[in-house]
């Protein structure tokens, strides 16, 4: 799990006070040693590991570029990241996840596509063979997350950072932004916002759909919305009321599942084969599902 941290300068800091700084953090138990010649700066508790490298140089240009072009909701994003001259790269690593697998969806009959210029799908009653997914790694992932925040909140705010780009995501916030999503974090709370990017589309038709990025980072699968006529504004509040309850529960949904969105409104969630990554399975949103 890796974010980076564009940073103006090169900051006037020590890997060894970076050091200092993590095991305030995290606890007088932290391990905390240097690494790749001391470019490095590890911390080690409970197993779980914290690499911070202080990197003189801007983060490559082929990493922002898609991640700019995608941040509509930050304007200035691009001459503000024009001016960085460092970063901070920190990855977080947990022993206690399995290796990351591809989901294969190739020969399954459950979900056949009919008609891809209306989005349409045809769902079969039988649940597909999918893989089934870990709930307890789901856990781990979101507390590697949650780990992950804090000490990008903690390094970025020490070092002047502009903002952070979310590998899991493959998304770029400004650093305001980040602020604000992590004054608000609790494990009830989660900062989604960070974590997954909601990526709404208007098809040639008139309906909408919206695919996310960054839930299989977290143990789940992406969640898919395909030719609804829904407001743009209840497909995103939907999508993140469901990624939502997946990740604080650690629920992995069901084919056919019903999810309550509200006292009066639900939802039927189903397992099916990506449109948008085939090959890979995901969690189709039916907003229109009727009973």
């Amino acid at each position: 799990m890796i974010s980076l941290l564009p940073l103006e300068s090169v900051p006037d800091l020590s890997l060894n006070e970076v050091g200092d700084q993590l095991r305030d953090l995290l606890g007088d138990e932290t391990i905390i040693r240097l690494a790749d010649e001391g470019s490095t700066v590890v911390a080690e508790i409970a197993g779980v590991s914290v690499k911070v490298t202080l990197c003189e140089e801007p983060i490559p240009a082929e990493i922002l570029e898609g991640p700019l072009s995608a941040a509509w909701y930050w304007e200035d994003g691009a001459s503000v990241l024009q001016r960085h001259e460092a970063h901070l790269f920190v990855v977080v690593s947990d022993p206690r996840l399995p290796e990351p697998s591809s989901e294969s969806a190739s020969d399954s009959e459950a979900v056949q596509e009919v008609s891809p210029s209306k989005g349409v799908i045809e769902i079969y009653p039988e649940a597909p063979a999918a893989p089934v997914l870990d709930e307890e790694a789901i856990r781990f992932s979101v507390q590697d997350a949650l780990l992950l925040t804090r000490v990008s909140l903690l390094l970025g705010d020490c070092c002047s950072a502009s903002a952070v780009y979310w590998d899991g995501s493959t998304s770029i916030h400004s650093w305001t932004a980040f602020e604000e999503s992590c004054a608000a974090m609790t494990p009830t709370n989660l900062p989604l916002r960070i974590w997954i990017d909601f990526r709404l589309w208007e098809a040639k038709d008139g309906t909408r759909g919206l695919v996310t990025r960054g839930m299989s980072a977290l143990g789940q699968r992406e969640l898919e919305v395909i030719g609804s006529t829904s407001s743009a504004q209840q497909i995103r509040a939907w999508s993140y009321t469901v990624a939502h309850y997946c990740l604080e529960k650690n629920k992995v949904l069901d084919h056919g599942q019903a999810v309550g969105i509200s006292p009066k409104e639900w939802i039927r969630t189903w397992i099916v084969n990506s449109r948008l990554e085939p090959g890979s399975w995901a969690i189709w949103l039916d907003l229109e599902a009727e009973e």
